[in-house]
């Protein structure tokens, strides 16, 4: 397999691997002739007839012009491999994206999202079709589906896309199913016995890769479905909508339809597919258009000392120095109940904000002791009937606690008493991030749509719409220290940055190998530090020059935090640990492993003493700094 910095050809030159499967990989490479970032995709299968199919398939695919497909550009041999060169397409795949969701589909709006794409990739699919010879996919699947900035759907991996019976004819057996390659839950049952291919055989693929999106349930593979049948058993494929009671019937049963085992049970095209999906857009509309605002959600709070499935575990005060203990040393824990996706601190450390998967965001007393180890108490539980707490923050003076949600609301309740005091349903977007500017006036939150949104705090603590800055989905978003530029990470692999004074764009950092999921300004303000897959980026803020890398996660970076005294960076990811680096050198001080699930959510208490992290695993923690 070619390293990073290999040259091609004398014309790519390898970046480093996206992907790997059993027949080759894919890499991501730079074309020096014309100065743009591919995707070189290598298969290893190299004798004589393969060659000559795999040369004239890449001429076909090269014709190939399709909004959802990405652009052929050239195919080359060297060595044990064969190369097709593609459009490199940024970011994580649906699968990367529903596994960063705890295997969930991320947004309420699943139904009118399916159906958006359900449309673009069977246009796509009557289009393929349509060539001559056909040209079959073949492995359609959440790992060969990526969204672009502006949420449309690029069916990838054409590497594994055949033309027609007549290639597949020059074929042995063996060779057949080894390059038409598939996936057992979402292979319909012509293809795993080897029959030739079928364009029906890809509606099967489409449906159960819908049915996977609209579940989060992956449907059982075609054999056992047979085989269950065979024994007058009844078919374990449960409709879509006895698994997520918000898939409308029609959708459910059309899914159902599709995967039909028998080929002629199924749609006869794409087209009539597409077609039928169509009504039923046409159905649901205006209750499920995509980006459409939702009604104004009520609240509920519960401000007692103890919430059913939240029982405290003693740990130490955060605010308390313990002289002695080594750094890493695990002070404490809190068992919130539910999987934690974010956490913030008030500015005092006193009070501590936990969102999770319940819908709900638990308000933890920190007692301030002199040492040794306290019990927290649980203060209230906010219920914000939503579908999951995305982000959190606390106000720079204290009094206001912000919740952004995936209903599209934000909630501002007073931090004192848990009284809401808003929920603005003025905001068109599932949201995935809210931060505050350092003097408190304004609040910056972003998510789904393309638009970011400030917001000024009134007298009355009510949000007033100030600002909105055009750009791609939104993962994470940070004001500098002083207040003057804005960061966003985002979904297509950039980082953005605006002048708050007049919203004028900066510049764009761009490198990074997958979506941006955190963003952070060093206190000095020189600095930003980006979380991009399991790689840290650091970045010149006045040149927008790559710093560095830091290296060590093997999972995605969720969350930075910096230390009260700007020297130390705090990350959290998905591999199920929290790191400490030095941020004068970008070394690592401290990797801690005890966390049983993905660490979504870091920060330090004000003294620096102490890194608090939360938890899929249910748990806060406490950690010796």
């Amino acid at each position: 397999m070619p390293k990073p910095d290999t040259l091609l050809q004398s014309r790519y030159l390898i970046l480093h691997q996206v992907g790997k499967g059993g027949m080759g990989a894919v890499y991501k490479a730079k074309d020096i002739r014309l100065q743009n970032i591919v995707a070189l995709k290598k298969t290893l299968l190299v004798n004589k007839s393969q060659r000559k199919n795999f040369a004239r398939e890449a001429r076909l695919l090269a014709r190939l012009r399709h909004s959802a497909l990405p652009k052929v550009s050239d195919h080359f041999f060297e060595d044990d491999g064969q190369f097709l060169v593609m459009e490199f397409i940024p970011g994580d795949d649906m699968a990367g994206l529903m596994e960063r969701n705890g295997g969930k589909f991320p947004s309420d709006d699943v139904v009118s999202w399916i159906l958006r794409w359900a449309d673009q990739l069977l246009d796509a699919l009557e289009y393929l079709h349509m060539q001559s010879p056909p040209v079959i996919h073949r492995d359609i699947k959440p790992q060969n589906l990526k969204l672009t900035s502006r949420g449309d759907i690029i069916l990838l991996d054409f590497g594994l896309a055949h033309s027609g019976r007549s290639q597949m004819t020059t074929l042995t057996a063996q060779e057949s199913l080894e390059l038409a390659g598939y996936t057992p839950n979402y292979a319909p049952l012509e293809q795993i016995r080897g029959a030739d291919p079928d364009p029906r055989s890809d509606l099967y693929s489409l449906a159960a890769t819908l049915y996977h999106l609209a579940t989060g349930v992956r449907p059982p593979d075609s054999l056992t479905r047979a085989a269950a049948l065979l024994n007058k058993q009844p078919d374990p494929l449960q409709p879509a909508r006895a698994i997520n009671p918000r898939i409308p019937r029609p959708l459910s049963d059309m899914l159902n339809l599709a995967m039909s085992l028998n080929l002629s049970d199924r749609p006869e095209s794409a087209a009539m597919m597409r077609r039928a999906l169509r009504d039923v857009s046409r159905m649901l509309r205006p209750a499920t258009a995509p980006l459409a605002e939702t009604d104004e959600a009520e609240s509920a709070i519960s401000p007692s000392d103890e919430a059913a499935g939240m029982s405290p575990i003693p740990f130490a005060a955060a605010d308390t120095e313990q002289i002695g203990l080594p750094v890493g040393t695990l002070r404490g824990a809190i068992s919130t109940g539910t999987p934690i996706l974010t956490i913030d601190l008030h500015p005092k450390g006193h009070l501590l904000a936990v969102g999770g998967e319940d819908r709900t965001v638990g308000l933890w007393k920190i007692p301030e002791t002199t040492g040794g180890r306290s019990n927290p108490s649980l203060i209230r539980s906010l219920e914000i009937n939503a579908r999951s707490v995305r982000s959190l923050a606390f106000s720079p003076d204290g009094r206001l606690l912000i919740a952004g949600n995936e209903d599209k609301s934000i909630w501002v309740w007073r931090a004192n008493d848990g009284q809401l005091i808003a929920s603005p349903d003025a905001w068109m977007y599932p949201t995935e991030y809210v931060a505050f500017r350092s003097d408190g006036e304004l609040l910056v939150t972003g998510g789904w749509g393309s638009t970011i949104c400030l917001w000024r705090i009134q007298d009355d603590n009510n949000l007033a719409k100030h600002a909105t800055l055009a750009t791609s989905f939104v993962q994470s978003l940070a004001f500098n220290p002083d207040g003057t530029l804005l960061a966003a990470g985002c979904y297509d692999g950039t980082v953005r940055i605006w002048k708050v004074a007049d919203g004028k764009p900066l510049r764009s950092l761009e490198g990074h190998g997958n979506f941006v999921l955190t963003v952070g300004f060093s206190l000095d303000g020189e600095r930003l530090f980006s979380g991009s897959g399991s790689t840290i980026y650091e970045w010149q803020v006045s040149s927008g020059r790559l710093l560095d890398t830091l290296h060590g996660h093997t999972n995605f970076v969720r969350d930075l935090a910096f230390s009260p005294d700007g020297e130390t960076l705090a990350s959290a990811s998905e591999d199920r640990t929290a790191r400490l680096w030095r941020i004068s050198d970008t070394a690592l001080i401290h990797s801690i492993d005890e966390h049983t699930a993905g660490v979504t959510g870091v920060a330090f208490t004000p003294n620096g003493k102490t890194l608090i992290s939360g938890s899929r695993d249910k748990k806060v923690r406490l950690w010796q700094c």
